[in-house]
């Protein structure tokens, strides 16, 4: 594990118990994921402390849709009136409130996807994405030097934020699970060696920290271990 944030660090963490969601601030910040439903009230409280107004909130960025990810989204979006960014691939499932399934990539998976059982689409999470998104996409019109990065693997159309200030989002393409601290694999994945080449196009990418959806966050030769 890493604290080792840029002195112009942007990301504020969001601890949301199961997941982690994202703060980037600017003269309007941008949210990164939402964590399970029922967390809008937490992200707006964090908002507040960052001196922001519900309105203020210029994006929302789903990495992938996963309901511990897009819980909350449709929540937020109502209350902030904020755009949502997502995969192109994954879009027509967000806007069912549909979570994609969870394909176990190692036994611990297989265990976690019993206890998880199977989630039926869900109307009143679901929100239809503004920005679709299938390659990369620069975030200058919200403020923000920095660009969105498709890093599929996890999920086909799992999305990673990189910013000018080194800082990275990577969702669920690394996992900081028992313990939190020491990052893995994803225990649910669709292709392991695609997730491999997406760690890989990250680390090309020279971050100076990488944050995750769960545990975290790490360093570039932590994710280099897993390669």
């Amino acid at each position: 594990m890493t604290d080792a944030a840029p002195q112009n660090a942007l990301v504020r963490p969001i601890p949301l118990g199961h997941a982690n969601a994202f703060l980037i601030r600017g003269t309007r910040p941008i949210l990164v994921d939402t964590g399970l439903p029922g967390n809008t009230p937490k992200i707006l409280a964090v908002l507040q402390e960052e001196g922001y107004k519900p309105w203020d909130l210029a994006l929302i960025i789903i990495t992938h849709v996963h309901t511990d990810h897009f819980g909350s989204v449709a929540a937020l979006a109502g209350a902030t009136g904020a755009p949502v960014l997502a995969s192109a691939t994954e879009a027509d499932a967000l806007s069912r409130g549909e979570s994609l399934p969870a394909v176990p990539a190692s036994f611990m998976g297989k265990v976690m996807r019993l206890m998880i059982g199977k989630h039926a689409p869900a109307p009143d999470l679901a929100v239809k994405p503004v920005i679709r998104v299938d390659a990369p996409y620069r975030l200058d019109a919200f403020g923000i030097d920095g660009e969105v990065v498709p890093t599929p693997g996890h999920t086909r159309g799992s999305l990673s934020v990189q910013l000018a200030t080194g800082e990275v989002i990577i969702g669920d393409l690394v996992m900081g699970m028992f313990p939190a601290h020491k990052p893995r694999l994803p225990v649910f994945a669709e292709d392991t060696e695609t997730v491999k080449t997406s760690i890989r196009t990250i680390l090309d990418r020279k971050p100076s920290i990488i944050y995750t959806g769960h545990g975290g966050p790490f360093t570039c030769d932590q994710l280099e271990a897993l390669l």
